[in-house]
């Protein structure tokens, strides 16, 4: 016999950082259940997902420019608070010494439509071998790591427009684009 979990409102907002309302005493005694994320799917707008306590939970964020990032909370009861897990992953790291060193990596990456995340004063961005092998070929000194990647740069072209690149993984180590 299977036993059924309350089913949950339709997340439609974030509704800030876990630390920070824990800071401001929004979060105080409730239990925290998160929902593990790939950081490809932080970009889906409408979502399923399954907390690691096992709640079954439906994502519908249409506002623009939501994007979730790793600790944000989406729902805040008297008893439980759920939040967002960006999962690590191998990734390719660069630390750009100079900010012509940042705005040129930055300008190459971006050539190659790759996603690209700030962390810092570190650019990160999903491991691939090929990039990897150009980046350390045109000198930037790559390295390779498992990192979170949850703040993504957006690049917006002369007539503002947005874009996304719409990737995502198959399950076979590599991100894809379609």
């Amino acid at each position: 016999m299977k036993i059924l979990t309350p089913i949950l409102p339709i997340i439609d907002s974030i509704k800030g950082n876990l630390d920070q309302l824990k800071q401001a005493g929004i979060i105080t005694h409730q239990a925290i259940d998160y929902v593990p994320f790939q950081w490809f799917e932080s970009e889906r707008r409408i979502l399923r997902k399954q907390t690691q306590g096992g709640r079954e939970i439906a994502f519908r964020l249409l506002k623009e420019g939501q994007r979730l990032k790793h600790n944000d909370v989406v729902l805040i009861t008297e008893d439980l608070v759920i939040a967002i897990d960006i999962l690590p992953c191998e990734v390719i790291l660069l630390s750009p010494k100079t900010l012509p060193e940042m705005a040129w990596a930055c300008y190459e990456i971006g050539n190659k439509h790759a996603p690209l995340f700030l962390d810092g004063d570190e650019i990160l961005l999903p491991y691939d071998k090929p990039m990897f092998e150009w980046l350390t070929a045109a000198g930037f000194a790559p390295q390779q790591a498992s990192r979170r990647l949850s703040e993504a740069l957006r690049a917006n072209s002369a007539q503002g427009h947005a874009h996304s690149h719409g990737y995502h993984h198959h399950g076979d180590g590599n991100w894809h684009r379609h």
